[in-house]
């Protein structure tokens, strides 16, 4: 039964996701949605599923769109990042409705595997973390869009698209030029509700339930997230300020620029500077932080951050000699290293799978220009070398959609859904060692 339920899950998860793309390439379909024409198939597709997937790779600049059609892209980004999953348990939440043993277990599949007691208050917690940070931070940039001399009603959209996309890391934007153009007060809240947004909900449940109980252990994924978190921040701000000035012919980052940047590649497509004017030596580090992306149970994509952690401690734990796997005097399970790998191994091969099909597609785009832009859509980043996107044919937008909605619904749940739960080994083999290296 528990089986069946996980292949459901997964089954429903992956179908939601597609549905709710589906939708919203109908609702983009309609007359009114640009101010001159309307949307092709497939740049409706595109951009429907760039604001479900959280990406922010865009075929059509969303100057263009009216505000009917950029509301319908902030509605799908919302959606996309609460989950579809989420989001139906939170109506019903809302309606006073409890959540049945079937719904819970349901969540409980998609969550990976969050204690089935705890998934109800979870679910609550996605929602309210949600709202706030979002409203904080449309609060926060309402007055900067002011001063600016943007208007009132024109302020108000702006502060709080920035802001749902900044905690979504979806990186779409209703301006020319991303953040390019904006003040540094609105960059600085966009970056924190982007770190915010790239710690995940356990994360944040977690430390919620510490300030309500005093004895409540903070859990090592918790520490683990955090610290990985901040070490990426200040090592990427340090080596892309660094990297930039190694080419005397490209842009050289300023210190905000650079930390910006390392906060934003590894889940947001939002930038103060354009990537195509970097170095090659600093596109590939932003492709290094793309893979990585953020936490798990987080709007970010990618790799995430603990799997690199879990990953990193069992080569350590392999060049010291040892058998077991420690991190912060915790061991770590052998099918959680594995599966750590496996993540890795398939997020590095699809992703050069990813580069070869683009430069099959588009020939005359740079070798490093084509594995830059499949990293960030399969990671959902969506920064772009400015080479690509506006530009495309169908054979690419086709192409990089698929790997926006593999990176959204994760290799993950991919590899589960096919390979069904985890089987226990009723027969154990004789050892051999083979040779390796």
């Amino acid at each position: 039964m528990h089986i069946n339920m996980v292949k459901k899950g997964q089954l429903l998860l992956l179908l939601s996701f597609g549905a709710l793309i589906l939708i919203g390439m109908l609702l983009l379909l309609l007359p009114g949605i640009l101010h001159h024409g309307r949307l092709s198939l497939a740049d409706a597709l595109f951009m429907s599923c760039s604001a479900v997937c959280l990406n922010g790779l865009a075929t059509v600049p969303l100057t263009q769109f009216t505000f009917g059609g950029q509301l319908i892209l902030l509605v799908l980004v919302q959606c996309g990042s609460i989950g579809i999953m989420s989001l139906s348990a939170a109506v019903m939440l809302m309606l006073g409705r409890n959540l049945s043993f079937s719904d819970t277990l349901m969540l409980n599949n998609l969550n990976d595997r969050f204690t089935l007691r705890g998934t109800e208050n979870l679910t609550r917690m996605v929602l309210n973390y949600t709202l706030i940070c979002e409203a904080a931070g449309a609060l926060l940039m309402f007055p900067a869009f002011l001063i600016a001399g943007k208007g009132f009603f024109t302020s108000l959209w702006y502060s709080l698209f920035f802001s749902v996309g900044s905690f979504c890391n979806s990186g779409l934007s209703p301006i020319p030029g991303s953040m390019a153009n904006l003040d540094r007060f609105v960059q600085s809240v966009s970056m924190i509700e982007m770190f915010l947004g790239g710690l995940g909900v356990y994360v944040i449940y977690d430390l919620h339930q510490r300030l309500r109980e005093r004895h409540h252990r903070v859990r090592l994924h918790t520490r683990l997230v955090l610290s990985m978190a901040i070490l990426l921040v200040i090592t990427g701000t340090l080596l892309l300020w660094l990297l930039s000035r190694t080419d005397s012919e490209t842009a050289m980052l300023k210190w905000f620029d650079a930390l910006f940047l390392s906060v934003a590649c590894r889940t947001t497509g939002y930038s103060t500077v354009d990537p195509g004017m970097l170095s090659p030596a600093c596109q590939i580090l932003l492709i290094v932080l793309m893979m990585i992306g953020g936490a798990p149970g987080s709007t970010a994509g990618g790799i995430k951050t603990t799997t690199v952690a879990v990953a990193f401690a069992a080569l350590s734990s392999s060049f010291k000699g040892e058998n077991n796997v420690i991190i912060g005097k915790r061991s770590v399970a052998m099918t959680c290293v594995l599966r750590a790998f496996t993540i890795i191994v398939m997020f590095v091969l699809l992703c050069a799978a990813g580069a070869l099909g683009l430069n099959s597609f588009a020939p005359d785009v740079d070798s490093l220009k084509c594995f830059f832009e499949a990293t960030s859509a399969l990671s959902t980043t969506g920064l772009s070398t400015g080479t690509t996107t506006m530009d495309w044919e169908m054979p690419c937008k086709l192409f990089i959609t698929l790997f926006m909605f593999a990176g959204r619904v994760g290799p993950l749940t991919i590899l589960l859904f096919f390979a069904g739960r985890e089987k226990q080994n009723k027969l154990r083999f004789p050892e051999e060692q083979i040779i390796v290296g």
